[in-house]
């Protein structure tokens, strides 16, 4: 949990980690509005929040194999393709 400063003009800076966490990137709309209990405010993206953008994966995927080249996912996706009987 993190403390913040309401500023004079009742601003405040939200974590990093926490807007990632959520999918706020600087400039994304948010709606404010006050919890359902009347004990705290709610802060979420105005938008969809089905349509997430590809940065909030960043750090949270892990490989744990050898890494795969770009060709070798091309080729794989290739033979897929030829697989499911679609023309390549």
């Amino acid at each position: 949990m993190s403390t913040m400063t309401l500023s004079g003009k009742r601003q405040v800076v939200l974590p990093a980690e926490l807007c990632r966490q959520v999918s706020l990137a600087p400039g994304t709309r948010v709606r404010v509005e006050l919890a359902p209990d009347g004990a705290g405010i709610l802060v979420r993206p105005a938008t969809d929040a089905g349509h997430k953008p590809a940065s909030v994966l960043f750090g949270r995927v892990r490989h744990a194999g050898k890494p795969v080249t770009v060709e070798e996912l091309q080729g794989l996706a290739a033979a897929r393709k030829l697989a499911s009987g679609d023309k390549p």
